[in-house]
């Protein structure tokens, strides 16, 4: 049979496979519809984007496994096929892309992967706790006593929890107020941000028989006064009818109407005392010398020569005008504040305001620029080493806050030796130095690069 050759053939149909690597490294491979190409050849164009990240800030909690979330010309990638270092490996480490935290601190996260790196900065924090006032409680039939709470150190209002009790027949609970129902045991839970605690709580039959104070354990501060209710035979009775006495004046007093007021660090017990029924209330007084109840609306400031900024106070979560606190400057020739709290930059350098308000202080860290300066601006690093080929991409902060990088404008000195890109990727070109300066609202931050 005569072979017969086929001419003239003026179309060809190319099948065009994709090949994309997934996350385990196994090639798929995804075919399209045949397209007619000219007689040309038909080469496809990679992808430009290469390896990144999700994030280059991650919050890494002391205990809790972090994953880092890669991807390379698009596609996610496995973590286990980065090479990757860390600056600190006593804060934190990583392994197949996920970072285990050890101490508090920054840390940055190198990964290599084809040539290319990436930088991620890392805050590793302890994981936030939930502590009660008490973990157990006993009270009285009847009697009311307050739970307070503390997340991560700092006191937050019972409103803003969520209370349960295990068996209210025996005691409720509302806005962190336990009241007693009657004799048995039961748990109160208190939950806050995904954190829970537990406090045990035991009723017993009043004391008296008769007298009962809505009151048996009180906390209080140096100058804080609190009312003490009290029932007869489950009827109110009036404070000025019984008879009142502290076991020690100079920690608390108590008037003849069961107002109780903390006056010197310690404990206390106050007594009353009805028809030859007497009932008991521990006084526990805190000198209240602990920072804490008083806040800033800042704590660390940057500033430029010549600007002003006003600091707003808070006293026990309340709002306090500026004036009520005094205020000074550990050094005036840097900045300034005044009576009402409005800090005024005065020249280079830093300088500590500290705000005093009923015995407690907070202080705010002031760092002032030049005008001229690049004080706002930062790099998270201002000096690169790379091989011809690398690529990197610098993170920048404006204002200590995170700024995206295709927000500045970049520039190189020499883009025979290093390339950077609209978003802050520099690629090394040949062997040599260049400097990479980038731009954002009048600030300039310079990175110097060296290529081998």
């Amino acid at each position: 049979m005569k072979m017969k050759t086929m001419k003239n053939i003026s179309l060809a149909v190319a099948t065009i496979f994709t090949v994309q690597l997934s996350v385990t490294g196994i090639a798929s491979a995804q075919v399209s519809a045949p397209q007619a190409v000219n007689n040309s050849s038909y080469v496809a164009k990679a992808s430009e984007k290469g390896f990144e990240a999700s994030s280059y800030y991650a919050e890494v909690t002391i205990g809790q496994p972090y994953k880092l979330k890669l991807t390379y010309n698009g596609q996610p990638l496995d973590g286990a096929l980065v090479a990757w270092t860390t600056s600190n490996s006593k804060l934190a480490t990583v392994h197949n892309g996920i970072v285990s935290g050890y101490k508090e601190g920054t840390v940055i996260i190198t990964g290599r992967y084809n040539g290319e790196s990436i930088r991620i900065r890392a805050s590793v924090s302890k994981e936030p706790t939930l502590d009660a006032s008490s973990s157990s409680v006993s009270i009285r039939k009847g009697q009311q006593q307050t739970i307070t709470l503390k997340y991560n150190n700092k006191t937050i209002d019972g409103i803003d929890a969520s209370w349960s009790s295990s068996n209210e027949s025996v005691a409720t609970v509302k806005r962190g107020v336990v009241t007693a129902k009657a004799s048995g045991t039961t748990v109160i839970t208190a939950t806050y941000k995904g954190k829970s605690v537990d406090i045990s709580v035991k009723v017993t039959a009043n004391q008296s028989g008769k007298l009962e104070a809505s009151e048996s354990k009180i906390s209080l501060k140096k100058g804080e006064r609190q009312s003490i209710k009290l029932t007869y035979e489950d009827e109110k009775l009036a404070g000025s009818k019984a008879e009142w006495k502290s076991s020690k004046t100079s920690v608390a007093t108590v008037d003849d109407d069961g107002v109780i007021t903390a006056k010197g660090k310690g404990t206390a017990t106050v007594t009353a005392e009805y028809k030859g029924y007497k009932i008991e209330i521990e006084v526990k007084v805190d000198s209240g010398d602990e920072s804490g109840d008083l806040e800033a609306s800042e704590t660390k400031l940057k500033m430029k020569k010549g600007e002003e900024e006003t600091i707003t106070l808070r006293y026990d979560g309340e709002k306090i005008k500026g004036n009520k606190a005094e205020w000074k400057s550990s050094k005036s020739s840097v900045a300034s504040v005044d009576d009402d709290g409005t800090i005024t930059a005065k020249n280079k350098g830093t300088a500590t305001i500290t705000a005093s308000y009923k015995g407690e202080e907070v202080k705010i860290e002031v760092t002032v620029g030049t005008k001229s300066g690049s004080d706002l601006l930062e790099a998270d690093d201002t000096s690169l080493s790379l091989k011809k080929g690398d690529k990197e991409t610098i993170t920048l902060k404006y204002d200590g806050k995170k700024l995206v990088g295709s927000k500045a404008s970049w520039s190189t000195s020499k883009s025979s030796v290093a390339t950077v890109s609209n978003s802050g990727k520099v690629t090394a070109k040949a062997k040599g130095t260049a400097t990479i300066t980038a731009s954002y609202k009048g600030e300039e931050v310079e990175i110097k690069v060296t290529v081998k």
